[in-house]
């Protein structure tokens, strides 16, 4: 059965549960109309909901209350917050319930109440603002409507309990419920699927598509995996979706089980590593029961460099969730921990079984870390692909805009650049065409180890690396003028640094020694020959390194 397509988000819950505040944050990641119904019921009485009380009882303002919430189910694309007593009339929750998606943020009586009191000089302003509260102690009447509402706010959608999280948490909450179950997706959303054939003769599918987390259960009875499923979960993105994608699974017949892991870099590390193959081995996780790797390019990393090692290889499904990682780190088999003399020194190649790329994820994505990934994608602009480069400084505002049809085709198409590499060369041999993705990244990995593992993000730092690496082309004769230029101005569209201010230039020169193509103690760089055309160098002189460097603000010492 096709999954409906929402428009309408209600938000019901007692007050003080934040039903205002959440719809306005949820109404700005979405981009949709926000619609304040008590607001909208001042509006059209050309009075106070107060007076509207005093001068028409309760009734009369359930009346207006029930007329203006029937004109949202005309409206397309909107969010909207409710009053506490919304449902007392049976037919509100209906309407809601048949013309959109249904939220209760629930708050117990006690956090409720601090919440109110801190916006109100006095207990008396709290009853005075509403009516519901009055004839009484607040809090005592707020436990009775508590009491008695909880029934039909138990008949919601969704339920997000609200008491120990902060506005945004709890918007990217309702938000990733709705992504979670394809409710975003209307019919021919974008989508695109990538074969990716490895030398070896093995090939998997990546899946970039608005919506597509909500097919995961039935890519993976495609695949014909063992009903157990070992979830290695960042523990963000397991707050956000774990509830519905949980439930979507047991669903479709799996028996899930996550591992959440730590935020940041620093959990790309010996000790998370050791933590989930005990995991595994205390679940007896069997050879071919398949581990899924759910959140950012860390957890993809780290999950999949344990389904390599585990019974010397695993299933591994990527479910990238950041745009760094559905672009860059789920595709290509690199998996990989970090050690104290330099990052991603340990690791394999293991390809996965399948990498589903949901971009609208990139809806609940923290603004720092969605812009970082904007890198990765200008990186394989000014490598690779000039035309692609060019797509990208045409549509900037469509695509910050996390637009469906261009962010998806756009991810597409980095998957796809990346893939045509990885499939020439799947082991980054010597002198192969893989190394030109690693464009930006020797002086990026430099700039992660020196800062201190999570200091930076590695889209900022690979931003930085970018300048400096087409800085220096351009001191060996190699790269043109305006491809720096371009690049510069490409990558301040999308807020990304190009600067190394603070650093040492000799410490990061020094660091840049650990990268991986380093050979014969020589390090190989990649820098830009034209605009799309990027190529290998290895006789570069010290000097020039550390000129680039104090270019983009470095220190000389």
């Amino acid at each position: 059965m096709e999954t409906p397509f929402v428009e309408r988000i209600y938000l019901i819950g007692p007050s003080g549960s934040g039903k205002s505040t959440v719809a306005t944050k949820v109404a700005t990641l979405l981009n949709w109309s926000l619609v304040d119904n008590d607001a909208a019921i001042e509006r059209t009485a050309g009075r106070t909901i107060p007076a509207i009380f005093a001068e028409d009882g309760e009734a009369g303002f359930r009346a207006l209350e029930s007329s203006t919430l029937a004109e949202t189910a005309q409206m397309k694309q909107a969010v909207v917050a409710t009053g506490g007593g919304i449902g007392e009339r049976a037919e509100n929750l209906a309407l809601m319930r048949t013309h959109g998606w249904v939220v209760t943020l629930t708050a117990a009586p006690e956090v409720a109440y601090q919440r109110m009191r801190q916006s109100a000089e006095a207990d008396d302003e709290v009853a005075t603002e509403r009516p519901m509260l009055a004839g009484g102690h607040a809090l005592d009447r707020l436990r009775l409507l508590d009491e008695r509402r909880r029934g039909w706010y138990a008949q919601a959608d969704d339920i997000i309990v609200t008491d120990d999280l902060d506005v945004d948490s709890v918007a990217a909450r309702v938000v990733a419920g709705l992504v979670a179950r394809g409710l975003l997706a209307p019919a021919g959303a974008a989508a695109a699927v990538r074969r990716i054939q490895i030398n070896g003769g093995s090939s998997y599918d990546a899946v970039i598509a608005w919506g597509g987390l909500a097919t995961l259960g039935a890519r993976l009875a495609e695949l014909r995996l063992p009903p157990r499923l070992h979830i290695v979960a960042d523990a963000n993105v397991a707050m956000l979706y774990e509830p519905a994608l949980m439930s979507a699974l047991i669903g479709a017949g799996f028996e899930p089980l996550v591992y959440r892991v730590p935020e940041g870099e620093t959990s790309k590390s010996r000790e998370q590593l050791n933590a989930i193959h005990d995991w595994l081995a205390e679940r007896r996780a069997e050879r071919g029961e398949a581990l899924i790797a759910l959140g950012g390019g860390v957890v993809g990393d780290l999950a999949g460099f344990a389904a390599a090692t585990y019974l010397r290889g695993i299933p591994l499904i990527q479910v990238p969730t950041s745009l760094l990682a559905q672009v860059d780190a789920s595709i290509g088999g690199k998996v990989a921990i970090d050690h104290p003399r330099g990052k991603n020194l340990i690791g394999a190649f293991y390809q996965p079984c399948l990498v589903l790329a949901d971009t609208a994820t990139l809806l609940t994505l923290p603004p720092r870390q969605r812009t970082e990934g904007w890198a990765e994608i200008i990186k394989h602009g000014v490598a690779l692909d000039g035309a692609y480069f060019e797509t990208l400084e045409r549509e900037t505002e469509a695509l910050l805009a996390l637009q469906p049809e261009p962010l998806t085709r756009i991810i597409a198409g980095s998957v796809a650049l990346k893939a045509s590499v990885v499939e020439g060369d799947e082991r980054e041999h010597d002198g192969g065409r893989r190394h030109l993705l690693n464009y930006g990244h020797t002086i990026a990995h430099a700039i992660e180890s020196v800062a201190g593992y999570g200091a930076w993000l590695h889209g900022e730092a690979v931003a930085v690396g970018m300048a400096a690496e087409a800085r220096l082309g351009l001191r060996l004769g190699i790269t043109p003028a305006d491809v720096v230029a371009r690049q510069d101005a490409l990558l301040a569209r999308y807020d990304l640094p190009t600067r190394a201010d603070g650093f040492s230039a000799a410490a990061l020169l020094r660091a840049c020694l650990w990268d991986k193509k380093v050979s014969g103690g020589r390090i190989r760089w990649v820098v830009p020959a034209a605009l799309g055309s990027a190529m290998l160098v290895s006789d570069v002189s010290d000097n020039d390194v550390m000129a680039a460097l104090m270019e983009i603000g470095a220190n000389a010492d």
